[in-house]
């Protein structure tokens, strides 16, 4: 019984971590040392037309995230590590940006390769060593800064700042030492001086979206709520300067936990 209890406390912290590990990163050994910069793979033509830079759009939220901007016509930049699982990116038609979150001189020249107006950056991990949640968050965004970029959106997680009474308690349990670096990499990228915008989903599904997604400053929501749902909201944010500076949670009005989490 106890066992049950502890995986059933485990499946619903990872439904919770999802912004962070299940979500984006993938389980690559993060090199110990720098990356040799070929920063762009030039998969598209270059012109003059500015980029939307994400990290994390292998898979998962920063993967639903591609698909919205390309089938609409935005020119993408995925940030990918030389082993990274391109495949699902490949047919979007994306150019691809070698380098490392956790090693700035590679993502420096990543960002250098090309021209980018906006990063978005879905990068975390719920059992990588070292942890990637803040250092790797705050080397995009200080890496983002000085190649001039202005624009910046981040996924991290209900319980993240000042939504930490949100989550249920497993979740809180299971994601105490998780989610005060995704609090971390919020503060940071709240003082960098770029134009923010932070979306906080509640336990995330990979489904394809309903299209009851929503976006709310109430701290106490939590919930659950699809990946496509997510992207789908992170876009709209993108497009409306009026959620700069602001901070979100996100969720579905239909969906609850945690009857709805599988």
């Amino acid at each position: 019984m106890v066992r049950s209890l502890t995986s059933l406390m485990s499946m619903v912290a990872l439904l919770f971590a999802s912004p962070l590990a299940a979500q984006d990163t993938t389980t690559e050994t993060v090199p110990t040392g720098p990356i040799e910069s070929e920063a762009v793979d030039a998969v598209n033509e270059t012109d003059d037309q500015s980029s939307i830079f994400i990290v994390g759009a292998t898979r998962n939220t920063g993967l639903e995230i591609a698909k919205i901007l390309t089938e609409r016509g935005d020119k993408v930049t995925a940030l990918v590590r030389p082993s990274s699982d391109r495949s699902a990116l490949e047919p979007l038609g994306v150019t691809f940006a070698v380098g490392d979150a956790m090693d700035p001189e590679s993502l420096q020249a990543a960002f250098e390769g090309g021209n980018y107006s906006t990063v978005i950056s879905t990068l975390g991990c719920f059992d990588c060593d070292p942890p990637v949640d803040f250092i790797g968050n705050k080397n995009v965004f200080e890496a983002a800064k000085t190649a001039g970029v202005t624009r910046a959106l981040l996924v991290t997680s209900v319980g993240a700042g000042d939504s930490a009474d949100a989550p249920p308690w497993p979740a809180k349990i299971f994601l105490r030492n998780i989610l005060p670096l995704k609090t971390q990499a919020e503060d940071h990228l709240k003082s960098t001086g770029l134009d923010y915008t932070i979306l906080r989903p509640g336990a995330l599904k990979s489904a394809p979206a309903t299209g009851n997604g929503y976006i709310t400053e109430d701290r106490s929501v939590s919930g659950v709520v699809t990946r496509a749902d997510v992207a789908i909201q992170l876009v709209k944010c993108l497009d409306d300067d009026s959620t700069i500076g602001k901070t979100y949670a996100v969720s579905d009005s239909e969906m609850s936990w945690p009857w709805d989490m599988f």
